[in-house]
């Protein structure tokens, strides 16, 4: 059974591990917008695909146009001039990522593929509904994106697929410790079977469990022990801790805990719903989802 560590416990909690499982990641995919920091990105991606033996697929999305005021007055043979200057400038930005990228491949020795799509294209999105996993920036706050208006946002609540989403100069490079946000519901199941593979891998994997009492009913008698359970027998090292939020936000308790536990990844269920159209996010996850120092693997 898990050994649970609560807020005021002194002893240090016991590890448990019963053996590797079998998860794996076989392909990953990063989404490249032409605008973002991307080296931090690259790297992260890299690092995965290499501890996994991944596929790296990166999706490079081309950014908008910039045409100066004259240009916009352009017609005719200047119309057509305009378009060529335009899709040269295109053409050296890509190439300045790809090469980014290929460096990235080299070094960790990975098998990769690179795709490139026009500005707003309407097929962004399948490409991420055949990986593994998904790694893409997330916006600098909220009210501003990153790629496509909302990419992130539609991709975690959308996609069906786990996305990491990782902050803007993020600096993380390998997940060896990982905090796993738990309240017993649909979202935190699917978060945590989707970050299996990461989750087998870790040094440290710390269960939190949050204002349980709120919920009791999906806990069982030790809130945590059952999941933590589960992925000890997967071959993951687990702890358990309990916490009150004391009323106070609860995803800014998460993103503290993550810093006091060092954690190099954060795993939690995605909450939202759709309303006039645009996907409106409930309060933790907005608060991670725009002011997490560390990447954050959202599954809906």
């Amino acid at each position: 059974m898990a050994k649970e560590k609560s807020k005021s416990s002194a002893p240090e909690p016991a590890t448990l591990s019963m053996g590797k499982g079998t998860a794996e990641l076989a392909e990953i995919v990063v989404f490249i917008d032409g605008q973002t920091h991307t080296a931090g990105i690259l790297e992260f991606a890299g690092m995965l695909a290499q501890e996994h033996n991944a596929h790296l697929i990166s999706v490079f999305m081309q950014p908008e146009p910039i045409a100066t005021p004259p240009e916009t007055f352009a017609r005719g043979k200047g119309m057509e001039s305009t378009i060529e200057v335009h899709q040269a400038q295109l053409e050296s930005i890509e190439a300045d990522y790809r090469a980014q990228f290929e460096d990235i491949v080299r070094r960790h020795g990975i098998r990769s593929e690179w795709r490139s799509l026009p500005y707003l294209s309407s097929e962004v999105g399948v490409h991420a509904y055949y990986a593994d996993l998904v790694v893409v920036a997330r916006p600098e706050s909220e009210g501003q994106t990153a790629g496509p208006r909302g990419l992130a946002e539609s991709l975690v609540m959308s996609s069906g697929r786990p996305i990491i989403v990782f902050p803007p100069r993020g600096t993380v490079s390998q997940v060896r410790r990982v905090l796993v946000a738990w309240n017993a519901t649909r979202e935190s199941i699917r978060a945590v079977a989707d970050a299996l593979p990461l989750l087998v891998k870790a040094e440290a994997v710390e269960v939190l469990v949050a204002d349980h009492q709120r919920r009791p009913e999906g806990h069982g008698q030790e809130p945590g022990a059952d999941i933590a359970r589960h992925l000890a027998r997967h071959g993951a090292h687990v702890e358990v801790r309990r916490l009150s939020s004391g009323g106070k936000d609860v995803g800014r308790l998460l993103l503290s805990q993550a810093a006091a536990f060092s954690a190099d990844l954060l795993v939690m269920g995605a909450y939202g719903h759709t309303q006039l159209r645009e996907w409106m996010f409930g309060g933790v996850t907005r608060t991670v989802l725009y002011e997490a120092g560390l990447p954050v693997l959202m599954s809906r």
